[in-house]
């Protein structure tokens, strides 16, 4: 597995494959960063790395190199130098190989680290969220259970009100026919009772003036005339009587009431005496008149 440097700006970390530019403190950056940050030309300004903030006084404490040389630039890069120099040359290039490996490896822990502290607490958070989201699902089923137990309650207890009301209404009906039928039981009764008194008073009258002589007008003499009504004698004889003796009944005195009875009794207290017959009609009129 080939292992492959990165650039050391935390915001690019693009892998060195080609070239790069390696500086006198360890670090190594991509062309287009080395070129942004200044390291790839000298400038009149001083120099800083980027990642450790070392001033670069030297020329040569930020070069380019290349990543992958080849077999020629490999034979004359340290050609010509003594058996010293190369080893120190290659003792320097591996600690920085073993400083940038060590670098990213504590990089990498790092950003284990990170995702995996983020993961715990995107962990608890969701676990909060699961639980307070079961807890909240929790509540809401127990209180669907309790309304679906009260919309069965108020159903029966609708249905019981239903069967109530209408239990109450054949009752009402039931009542309404019997009132009905009492009360035209009733008005039967006092319209037979009306009748029946108006028949009894009716015949009393009738028995009454059948047993009092009905000779009024035949005994008076041929040219003596009735005597006229005065008030006096209205209010003494309230109600008329027929040439036959019976009495005449107004509208309202018809009916079997306290009324009539009463007007009967004040009818034959107040009535007249029969009129008296003088001697000469007496001797005229047949006897079948008096024995009627």
């Amino acid at each position: 597995m080939d292992f492959y440097l990165r650039c050391n700006a935390l915001k690019c970390r693009s892998q060195l494959k080609e070239q790069a530019v390696v500086t006198t403190c360890s670090h190594i950056f991509c062309l287009p960063c080395a070129d942004t940050l200044g390291l790839s030309r000298p400038t009149h300004g001083e120099r800083r790395c980027p990642a450790c903030q070392t001033v670069l006084v030297n020329p040569d404490d930020a070069a380019s190199t290349v990543l992958n040389p080849s077999e020629d630039y490999k034979t004359s890069v340290l050609s010509g130098l003594d058996p010293n120099t190369i080893m120190e040359c290659a003792s320097r290039a591996l600690v920085f190989w073993a400083y940038q490996t060590t670098q990213e490896i504590f990089y990498q822990e790092y950003l284990g680290k990170s995702l995996t502290e983020k993961y715990s607490t995107l962990n608890t958070h969701m676990d909060r969220v699961i639980h307070n989201a079961n807890t909240e699902i929790s509540a809401l089923q127990a209180k669907l259970n309790d309304m679906q137990t009260t919309e069965e309650q108020l159903r029966k207890k609708n249905q019981e009100l239903v069967d109530l009301y209408r239990e109450k209404c054949k009752k009402f009906a039931q009542i309404t026919n019997l009132y009905n039928l009492l009360k035209s039981r009733a008005m039967r009764s006092q319209m037979k009772t009306a009748a029946s008194d108006t028949v009894s008073q009716t015949l009393n009258l009738l028995g009454n003036s059948g047993n009092e002589p009905s000779v009024s007008g035949l005994s008076r003499p041929m040219g003596v005339s009735r005597p006229p009504e005065t008030p006096a004698s209205r209010q003494g004889n309230p109600h008329p009587v027929s040439l036959e003796g019976v009495e005449q009944l107004h509208r309202h005195q018809r009916s079997g009431t306290g009324s009539s009875k009463g007007a009967k009794q004040k009818v034959d207290a107040a009535a007249m005496p029969p009129p008296t017959v003088p001697v000469n009609l007496r001797n005229r009129m047949p006897l079948s008149i008096y024995f009627r």
